[in-house]
């Protein structure tokens, strides 16, 4: 149905991923040196072209072939019809693409908490009550004490060098 909501799920890319990796399943289904030859094989562009994935798996592909294979590929088109590319590395590329995929959403649902514990920290060290918590900078360190108001340099107030003078606001 068109609306029923599962469309949407065709869509992202990891759906995609799959729909390549179900094209390139078998070393019968891959090629090389074409897009798409007369059996209906697919090179591994061919097939990322044949579920409208270009856009998404590209820069994706491209990263994993270079990982997996140890060379700086500028084009998925030389990994796949590198003469030493098997199809099994072709599959390990596409293992390796789902593995980054999948550490990527887990990763980005932790981004927004581990900022806010960032920010909360932040306001908590420029906070009095942060000085107090903090054992790595003690009273002694810090030069004041935090029950007495802050203190201006005096010794330094008449001699010109105002910019040494120290003054805390809350």
């Amino acid at each position: 149905m068109p609306f029923d909501g599962t469309d949407a799920f065709d869509n992202h890319p990891i759906a995609k991923l799959g729909a390549v990796e179900r094209m390139l399943a078998t070393e019968q289904q891959w090629c090389k040196g074409r897009l798409r030859d007369a059996h209906g094989r697919h090179c591994l562009v061919g097939a990322i072209e044949a579920v409208g994935g270009r856009q998404v798996l590209q820069k994706p592909i491209l990263h994993a072939a270079r990982e997996v294979s140890g060379k700086r590929y500028w084009r998925i088109e030389f990994f796949n019809d590198d003469p030493r590319t098997t199809h099994a590395d072709v599959l390990q590329v596409l293992r390796r693409t789902r593995e980054h995929m999948i550490a990527g959403m887990i990763g980005s649902y932790d981004r927004q908490p581990r900022r806010q514990r960032w920010i909360r920290a932040v306001r908590s060290l420029c906070s009095a009550r942060g000085f107090d918590a903090d054992p790595m900078l003690p009273e002694s360190a810090a030069g004041f004490s935090l029950g007495e108001p802050p203190v201006r340099d005096r010794a330094l107030e008449g001699s010109g060098h105002t910019d040494r003078v120290l003054e805390l606001q809350h």
